[in-house]
């Protein structure tokens, strides 16, 4: 009874050192609180992220982790992205890692929220990373101690081509690197609407 007593006074003492208005957040930071509805997703709300220009993210999060797999290099993305990246991790993923008898622990992220247009180009199409839609992957690390990466392992590594593969659905646009040269190093996944035919997986 003592022990329980003390515990909860501990706890009670932790919520009034972080301030009136942030226990809701912080218990989000200790539980993964249920992100954009998912309690899979571990990080933080942010809210409107604004501009510059067309730029801006309605509804962004930035996530630290998937259902306990770390994002290494964190990922600032809209709620669709961050449970998007959720269900693919959550099953073509981890799948594509037991069929190897490994399990992932990192995924590797490079880009997410970025203002920018296609390609980093002075003029063209917006990218769907300036809207919190996109996350680029370089590679992932298992229990093991074992890594791959995009650039070194695509041509030999059959988990890469698994995951590449199983993103198509989850995510509505999947490039990697038979895509262009410009993918030789990372997958780009997003959420972008407008396909009519469904998603664009190269």
């Amino acid at each position: 009874m003592k022990t329980t007593t003390l515990a909860a006074l501990a706890a009670f003492t932790v919520l009034l050192a972080c301030g009136e208005d942030e226990p809701e957040r912080q218990s989000a930071r200790i539980t993964g609180g249920g992100l954009c509805g998912d309690p899979r997703l571990q990080g933080q709300a942010i809210g409107f992220v604004d501009g510059p220009g067309q730029c801006g993210i309605g509804n962004a999060v930035e996530l630290w982790s998937i259902g306990g797999v770390s994002l290494g290099g964190g990922a600032t993305v809209d709620c669709k992205a961050a449970r998007a990246m959720a269900n693919w991790m959550d099953s073509g993923m981890a799948r594509a890692a037991a069929e190897d008898g490994r399990r992932v622990t990192e995924v590797e992220v490079a880009v997410t929220y970025a203002c920018r247009n296609r390609y980093g180009r002075a003029g063209g199409r917006l990218s769907e990373h300036a809207l919190g839609n996109a996350v680029d992957i370089t590679g992932f690390r298992f229990a093991d101690g074992g890594r791959i990466s995009v650039l070194d392992d695509w041509a030999s590594s059959r988990f890469l081509r698994k995951v590449h593969s199983s993103a198509c659905g989850p995510f509505s646009t999947v490039l990697g690197p038979e895509y262009n040269a410009a993918h030789r190093d990372h997958f780009h996944f997003d959420v972008a609407s407008g396909y009519s035919s469904g998603p664009f997986c190269r």
